[in-house]
């Protein structure tokens, strides 16, 4: 099989180029979404629980894609990221998900999403996170396609690599790690412990995860 590089390198021009009103992770994964058969794209790093910070999505879809699986904590961008390995969902509504918390909430809040292939960030040694893809369409990316986007998100995950990060989205999410910091310091646990428990109260009370977050802050901060 003959990879198509394009994809590959559209990424490195794109990060490369003269347009510095847009950061770096927006313009990555503009390119990956443009170069590849997709509708969608987010990048998130993820290395330790509970650090997680979502670096750019493409249009609002792929952005509750990644809200949801940060809320449940799974899904295939957490699974791929664990397992250094892509995760492929080629039919999102039709089929049943080993995740038991985010494949009925994915069902059920991403109506308009048909397939999901998760690319972990992997350059080397060094493990970064995840680029989700999503197409409103159910079915399988393809082979070519697949090796294609394998090699491109590689050549993301060296730009990311060498850049100076900001998450360019939901300011949220950096708060919801400083509540989970004044958790751990008040109940004596763990962030992650800290962060299970928030994600718990979400489940249960169906309120949204930067609410609850706020009510931490305003109480404890």
């Amino acid at each position: 099989m003959v990879v198509d590089r394009w994809p590959a390198e559209a990424v490195v021009q794109a990060a490369a180029g003269p347009d510095h009103e847009r950061e770096t992770p927006q313009r990555v994964a503009e390119a990956l979404c443009e170069a590849l058969p997709v509708d969608a794209v987010t990048l998130a790093l993820w290395t330790e629980k509970p650090h997680r910070r979502m670096l750019h999505a493409t249009n609002p879809a792929a952005e509750r894609l990644e809200e949801l699986q940060f809320e449940v904590g799974e899904g295939p961008c957490v699974s791929a990221a664990a397992l250094g390995r892509p995760l492929m969902v080629e039919d999102l509504q039709g089929t049943v998900t080993p995740w038991p918390l985010f494949g009925p909430l994915a069902r059920e809040r991403l109506s308009t999403v048909g397939a999901i292939y998760a690319f972990p960030l992997v350059e080397g040694a060094a493990h970064l996170g995840t680029a989700d893809m999503l197409r409103f369409e159910a079915g399988p990316l393809g082979a070519e396609a697949e090796e294609a986007a394998r090699l491109a998100v590689r050549a993301a995950a060296l730009i990311l690599l060498t850049a100076k990060l900001a998450p360019a989205l939901d300011v949220h999410w950096k708060r919801t790690h400083v509540a989970t910091g004044v958790m751990a310091e008040r109940l004596g646990i763990t962030p992650a412990e800290a962060l299970t428990r928030l994600r718990s109260t979400a489940l249960g009370t169906g309120r949204p995860l930067p609410d609850l977050t706020e009510d931490v802050l305003a109480r404890h901060g």
